[in-house]
């Protein structure tokens, strides 16, 4: 605790605001035919302090505790025709500092350097441009970690900003870069990107190694009559290692106010079903690749029961394995800044494909704000 006492007086040159949230998770899990309970306790406490309208200094810290089954073996998780013995891991307690940046806001640009929230893309489960994140397809609008970065945002006409952010690595060649115009089209939001960055490629016998890869890719999103749409797609520019990600979306709410939504996903990069090993699996659970193989699908419908319930229905699957989840949830507005919500999910698919290994789950979530 000591070593982030520190960011108070930084924070404190302004006036500081506190604000946060404790969340409490409680999950089951049968895990080829072994039933699992674990979750974990967490406070987030965000610090904000502003000297002027120009500079902005930002901070949270998160701690994470955790109970049930701490303990797995990650052979769990993957099949058992790929021979792997044992690998073991802990989940341990953790305290740390998951953003700590300060903002600045210039006459002809904004700037941004240290430890920041960056989302990239406007896929909804997944986003190839986002070289930074992976999400999680049981909830994949949960915050993501902060990213080690320097941005910088430069508004040139209405509607259109150039956009800058270079991650800092060990030399200026191993840092991670990407250039993106945003701008509008009527109903469309639209960018253009460009990303230099060390990547995971295929090296023959080898398997994967690194290598520097430039890419080009875009995204939009917009309305077409009635129906939502949105893409995105980060491709490799070297004709000799070609290769890269696409998702496309689409939504509609209905006149009985149901709401519907469906992605596809593809990774040029991903394994294929009979090519699967175990090093797929590390660059995966990782988060070194958005997926384990090729082809995806999501799924969500979303209905308000009442002003404080809502229900929803996930749905998504491996269309390569063809396994599948299937996970309701409710979602309940207990009191002012009190949400609790309970998921159960269900796989579907063979027992070594990729959601069928996982068999049942079930997590009640209880999160607080203040």
């Amino acid at each position: 605790m000591i070593k982030y006492i520190f960011i108070f007086p930084i924070l404190a040159f302004g006036q500081m605001e506190f604000f946060g949230y404790y969340e409490t998770e409680y999950d089951h899990l049968q895990l080829k035919g072994t039933n699992y309970n674990f979750g974990y306790n967490k406070l987030r406490i965000d610090l904000e302090s502003r000297s002027n309208e120009n500079i902005m200094i930002a901070a949270n810290i998160n701690f994470r505790l955790y109970h049930g089954k701490t303990n797995w073996d990650f052979s769990d998780f993957i099949p058992e025709y790929l021979g792997i013995d044992s690998v073991l891991f802990t989940l341990p307690d953790t305290m740390y500092l998951d953003n700590i940046y300060i903002r600045s806001s210039f006459p002809l640009f904004d700037f941004t350097i240290g430890k920041q929230p960056i989302s990239l893309g406007t896929g909804y489960a997944w986003n190839p441009l986002d070289i930074f994140n992976r999400k999680d397809l049981l909830n994949p609008t949960y915050e993501q970690p902060g990213i080690n970065a320097l941005r910088m945002e430069i508004p040139i006409v209405d509607r259109t900003v150039l956009d800058a952010i270079i991650t800092p690595d060990s030399s200026l060649k191993m840092s991670r870069k990407m250039i993106q115009l945003k701008s509008g089209f009527g109903s469309f939001d639209i960018s253009l990107n460009a990303v230099v960055q060390y990547h995971l490629i295929p090296n023959g016998e080898n398997g994967y190694a690194y290598h520097q890869v430039y890419f080009g890719g875009n995204s939009f999103a917009g309305e077409f009559g009635e129906f939502g749409l949105w893409g995105e797609t980060l491709w490799s520019l070297d004709a000799d290692n070609n290769f890269g990600e696409v998702v496309l979306g689409v939504d509609h709410t209905l006149n009985n106010g149901i709401y519907l939504m469906a992605e596809y996903f593809h990774n040029s990069l991903g394994a294929e079903k009979d090519d699967l090993r175990f090093e797929h699996f590390m660059h995966y659970y990782n988060g070194e690749t958005h997926s384990l193989m090729q082809n995806y699908i999501f799924a969500m419908g979303m209905y308000n029961i009442t002003a404080y319930i809502s229900s929803s229905l996930l749905a998504f699957g491996n269309l390569d394995d063809q396994s599948f989840i299937l996970a309701p949830q409710i979602e309940w507005d207990a009191f002012e800044d009190v949400t609790a919500s309970i998921l159960m999910s269900q796989s579907f698919g063979d027992d070594d494909t990729e959601f069928g290994i996982q068999d049942f789950a079930l997590r009640f979530r209880l999160r607080a704000y203040f």
